[in-house]
């Protein structure tokens, strides 16, 4: 009896003791994550005190070292700059890289060819040179002839009201915007093209070249516009 109940005070010791080691750890590591948590906070707020602060007046300083560092690279130059936007308020732009002038040459001839909408190959851009920079980074890889696909609102505008109320599904509104039939390529895709009157020119961003097409009109609308519209009514 005696050593049942001695054998029973030991393990009921032990049981504490463990739970006392199990309490202490707890709280070792507790300690260790405070710390951490204060050194990563103090290393946050130094990393927060030396943030560049983006006001407008030092914008031109950023882009100013932009373009030392990509001394090659004319994207944002003046007359590029003034090629792209100098009618922005009215029209959407689009842009599409491509590798060969003989391909930009051949688009201000034939227009532009895409899938199903512009989105997969061609980029809505705005009048925001911050924007633009990171736009163009993500596709110079294309190519360093720049293809400028320029649509007035008014007609953009005009034929997406026109397809809300047809509730047309999956029909977008460059599709509409077409005079050529379309067909289908060696993917079984169908393609549609965009005519030349919308392709303002071109350019090479790494030359600061600029070719502007004769044929270009933002304005332009077509009877075929229509007609491609009332197809879907029937």
């Amino acid at each position: 009896m005696f050593l049942i109940k001695f054998y029973s005070s030991v393990t009921t010791n032990y049981e504490l003791y463990l739970i006392i080691a199990l309490l202490l750890y707890i709280l070792y590591l507790h300690l260790k994550l405070v710390k951490k948590d204060s050194i990563i906070s103090s290393h946050f707020e130094l990393l927060q005190s030396q943030k560049l602060d983006w006001k407008k007046t030092e914008m031109p300083n950023y882009f100013d070292n932009f373009d030392k560092k990509t001394s090659k690279d004319k994207f944002l130059n003046d007359d590029i700059y003034s090629f792209l936007f100098a009618d922005n308020e009215d029209v959407k732009i689009y842009l599409h890289y491509t590798r060969t002038e003989r391909i930009a040459k051949d688009i201000l001839v034939e227009g532009f060819k895409f899938v199903n909408s512009f989105y997969k190959t061609a980029e809505l851009v705005f009048n925001d040179k911050l924007y633009l920079v990171h736009r163009h980074n993500e596709h110079k890889q294309y190519g360093e002839f720049v293809i400028v696909i320029s649509i007035s609102k008014k007609t953009f505008n005009h034929y997406t009201q026109e397809l809300s109320k047809l509730q047309a599904k999956n029909i977008a509104v460059e599709q509409i915007l077409t005079e050529v039939l379309p067909y289908i390529d060696e993917n079984s895709e169908e393609v549609f093209t965009c005519p030349k009157q919308f392709i303002k020119g071109y350019f090479n961003y790494v030359d600061g070249s600029i070719i502007k097409n004769s044929n270009y009109n933002t304005n332009y609308n077509s009877i075929s516009f229509e007609e491609n519209l009332n197809k879907l009514k029937t």
